[in-house]
């Protein structure tokens, strides 16, 4: 069985400056992938790199579901524990989001999230949904500058807004239609987005 020296010996002779270079950098991330540290930079990354390819679009409206005066009832809280119910939004466009502080894929999105509300934040009603302990969100949004408008689930939510994974992220109409239904990281600062809040603002 070759040794170690032996291996490296061969792998230098037969290996191009490229490919020497490629296998190094895979090694590299690989390690990097490995520690936890690296490992959720590395993830946020890549989930940036993809999320500026997803932009979204309405569903077809015949398979829109809509939310019933049950599903209204919702109750949420803000950091300080006052209440919103969901129905305080009826008639609005909302923008609901599923969200973590820990959730590379989320930690990808929330600057395009917060570039959205910024632009549109005064004719769309923001809802950043997460299960966290409020100031460990607080301090995390602090850190990183953001305001957008976290809240907290006071009640389970109701089952159209039922998700496996983080981030998802729903947009409903004024008429209580799930326009919009997205999990993963996604591009909210694009003309995919404008165009959507266009058509359900009209």
């Amino acid at each position: 069985m070759a040794t170690l020296k032996e291996r490296l010996i061969k792998w230098n002779r037969t290996r191009t400056v490229w490919q020497k270079a490629g296998d190094v950098l895979f090694w590299i991330l690989l390690v990097l992938l490995i520690l936890p540290g690296p490992r959720k930079a590395i993830s946020t990354t890549v989930n940036r790199v993809v999320l500026l390819l997803k932009s979204p679009g309405l569903i077809d409206e015949k398979k829109q579901d809509v939310l019933s005066e049950n599903d209204y009832n919702w109750v949420l809280t803000d950091a300080d524990g006052n209440p919103l119910l969901l129905r305080e939004l009826k008639g609005r466009v909302v923008f609901l989001n599923f969200w973590a502080t820990w959730c590379p894929p989320c930690m990808a999105e929330l600057p395009e999230i917060q570039k959205a509300y910024h632009e549109h934040g005064d004719s769309v009603a923001f809802l950043l949904v997460t299960d966290q302990d409020p100031a460990d969100v607080e301090t995390f949004l602090e850190k990183h500058g953001y305001d957008l408008p976290v809240t907290y689930s006071g009640s389970p939510a109701p089952l159209l807004f039922n998700h496996r994974s983080i981030p998802t992220t729903y947009i409903i109409s004024r008429e209580g239609r799930i326009a919009v239904k997205k999990t993963g990281a996604v591009n909210w600062d694009s003309r995919g987005t404008d165009r959507v809040f266009r058509q359900l603002l009209r």
